[in-house]
């Protein structure tokens, strides 16, 4: 993840499904985020776990607010659709 980051940060409104591998790697995990201008809301389907410090750096915001309940047991590999569920509202 970290090396495809945009070095120019987020946009004021923006939402978006990253994957917490490095580009060459298999993927690991995908999370989400919803952005509007200082207010961020970091989603993991895992639960209870804050964003990664570079995506926090990237997100140019003071506060990331992220969620406490587990959606998925991680022997599972729902993790994308959850994150889909989330962006839209659903979750």
């Amino acid at each position: 993840m970290t090396d495809e980051l945009p070095s120019s940060g987020a946009h004021y409104r923006e939402s978006a499904i990253v994957n917490l591998d490095d580009l060459i790697g298999p993927g690991t995990h995908w999370v989400a985020y919803r952005k509007c201008g200082k207010r961020v809301i970091y989603f993991d389907s895992f639960g209870d776990l804050q964003p990664p410090r570079d995506l926090v750096d990237c997100l140019k915001v003071p506060e990331v607010m992220y969620n406490h309940q587990r959606y998925q047991d991680f022997d599972t590999h729902w993790c994308g659709h959850l994150c889909l569920k989330f962006l839209s509202g659903a979750i």
